[in-house]
Parts: structure tokens; C-alpha cells; sequence
């Protein structure tokens, strides 16, 4: 399958008090054309890193120190800054968490959508306000010419992320990052963005990024997944895998902390303790201090990425199966 992303063994380190911590240590992932890809982990365990280095947004002290990003031939590591805002929002564009934050609040979200597609095409003001009122009504806006003239405040939490969608969709790009497009949302309004999240690429042949940790959304929506621990990726295959061949004790107990309908239980599973800190990582597995099933391998070696089926790989010693 063709990809449109390809991340090979990326590294993102920062300098604390004369120290290498690696926020990513060796990451490795694919994204197929027209595919819609999830991201999962808890807090800090690296999937907005991985999206800001895509963007080619990570500030300092934080540098990319190793690996690769190929997209469509290119190495966006090696790229410069005058290359990549060419790039960035044209053909790579990113959905952030908080709309609020994201918009600017004394500026019309109509003129900041326009902002966008004049950057980045030669169009007149009147075309151009002619494109963004077409894609607010394409991503269900309503009164979009009106809504056109509304400053953030004036909209809906729904609204304002429909309109940083539209914004991130209007110049078509190949490739949508959404970091936790959903969070700040109500359920039927998340159905609604997920739902049109999901059209927009099935229309435009777009392949998405969805950075989330809700496992729910992630079945909703996802053709493949990558989970996430601690800067690196510990298990990934197609979804209903995940879901259904379960393989690493981490995915594991992200799936056990969904609720479940009908299912009486006086407690909700909980994963213990919390994720390491960078600067002090476990020598062995960085997920050992936390797993039930740990063996004395898991706290002096790290294990390996493996191979279980054609596209399900796992980092554990607890698959003998890898082969």
C-alpha cells in the first residue's frame, strides 16, 4: 500500500541540565493514502511530539536528532524553514485540541480561513471569500455568509471546531493531523465532527492523523493504530486487531479502562502509577514499573520491535511468538 507518511526510527530529544531526554526514541510509522490512522497513549507518552515534529514545530530546547520524515519524497528533517511553511497548511495541515486557543479572538473567523488560502493560492479577496463560504457550508456550518463575520467568542464550541476544520481543509491538503479534535465536545457534536472528519476524507482522498486517547473514537473512525508509550510505539496493526488480538499488557489496559454497557462492575479498571518522566526512564521496558505480567528480562533489556502477523507488531518479551 502507498504511503503518504513515512516516519522511520525519529528521535526528538531535549537538553535538561546537560542531558539528552528523549521525548521520541526511535519511532517508526506508516500512513497510507486515504487511510484515517490513530495515534493512542495516555498524557505524555509522545503523540503530540510526533505531530508537532511533523509540522516542523518543535521549539527549543527540543531538536529532531535522528530518523526520518518522508513525505511524498522528501525528508522533512532535512527541510528549511521557507520550504516547510510552503508546505505546512497547503499539503500537511493540523487540527489543535482547543479552538479557543487556536482562533484568534479579535479577528473574524472568516478572514482568518482567508488568511490561508491567499498564503497559499493566487486568488483575489472575492474568490477567496467565495472558497471559504463554500467550505463552511461543506463542513455544515449553517448561515455560513453570515457565520462568515462572527468572531470565536460568537460561535459554539461545535462551531469553532468546524471552522479550525475548515480552516485545515481548504486548501485540500494530502495529509490532516487532528490532535484530540474532540475533546472540549459534547457526544452528539463529537459524533458529528467525527463523522464529517470521515467524509471529508473519503471525498478528498485525504489521509488523517487522529492524536486521541479515547479508544472509542479510535473504533468509530481508524483503519489502522499505533499505541503509544513513553516516546515509543509498543503496539500497531488495523484496528479491529487491536481491538480483537490484543497483544501488548499496555494496549491491554487502556481497552480494560473503557466502561462497558450493560457490564456490572464496582470499580473501573485503572492502569497503576503514572507514566515515567523522560529524564528518568526505566532501563529495561518503560512500561515495567506498571505491568502486571513483568519478568525479570523486562527490567534489565529492551525489548525489540517484533512482528506477531503481516502487519501487527509488538515490543514485548511476553509474545514468545515474534518473530
Amino acid at each position: 500500500m502507498d504511503n503518504i507518511l513515512t516516519i522511520r526510527d525519529l528521535k526528538v530529544a531535549f537538553q535538561v541540565k546537560g542531558k539528552s531526554a528523549y521525548a521520541l526514541d526511535g519511532i517508526d510509522i506508516d500512513i497510507p493514502k486515504g487511510k484515517i490512522v490513530g495515534i493512542v497513549g495516555e498524557s505524555g507518552c509522545g503523540k503530540s511530539m510526533t505531530a508537532m515534529s511533523i509540522m516542523g514545530l518543535i521549539k527549543k530546547p527540543g531538536k529532531i536528532v535522528g530518523g526520518s520524515i518522508d513525505f511524498g519524497g522528501k525528508d522533512l528533517t532535512k527541510t528549511g524553514v521557507k520550504d516547510y511553511a510552503k508546505i505546512r497548511g497547503k499539503e500537511i495541515s493540523m487540527i489543535f485540541q482547543e479552538p479557543m486557543t487556536s482562533l484568534n479572538p479579535v479577528v473574524k473567523v472568516g478572514k482568518q480561513v482567508m488568511e490561508s488560502i491567499i498564503l497559499h493560492e493566487n486568488l483575489s479577496k472575492d474568490e477567496a471569500k467565495k472558497r471559504v463560504i463554500d467550505i463552511f457550508n461543506e463542513v455544515g456550518i449553517p448561515e455560513a455568509e453570515k457565520r462568515f463575520n462572527s468572531y470565536p467568542h460568537e460561535l459554539s464550541g461545535g462551531l469553532r471546531q468546524r471552522v479550525m476544520i475548515g480552516m485545515a481543509m481548504i486548501c485540500k491538503p494530502k495529509l490532516l493531523i487532528a490532535d484530540e479534535p474532540t475533546t472540549a465536545l459534547d457526544v452528539t457534536i463529537e459524533a458529528q465532527i467525527l463523522k464529517l472528519m470521515k467524509k471529508l476524507c473519503e471525498d478528498n482522498g485525504t489521509s488523517i492523523i487522529m492524536i486521541t486517547h479515547n479508544m472509542g473514537v479510535v473504533a468509530e473512525i481508524c483503519d489502522y493504530v499505533y499505541v503509544m508509550y513513553a516516546g515509543r510505539v509498543v503496539e500497531s496493526a488495523d484496528t479491529k486487531t487491536i481491538f480483537t488480538e490484543t497483544s501488548h499488557p499496555y494496549t491491554t489496559g487502556l481497552l480494560k479502562s473503557i466502561p462497558t454497557i450493560g457490564k456490572k462492575q464496582s470499580r473501573l479498571y485503572t492502569i497503576k502509577g503514572n507514566v515515567p518522566n523522560i529524564l528518568n526512564l526505566p532501563k529495561g521496558c518503560r512500561f515495567v514499573d506498571r505491568c502486571d505480567c513483568a519478568e525479570n528480562i523486562c527490567y534489565s533489556d529492551r525489548p525489540e520491535n517484533g512482528f506477531i502477523s503481516q502487519n501487527h507488531m509488538v515490543s514485548c518479551f511476553l509474545k514468545k511468538d515474534i518473530r
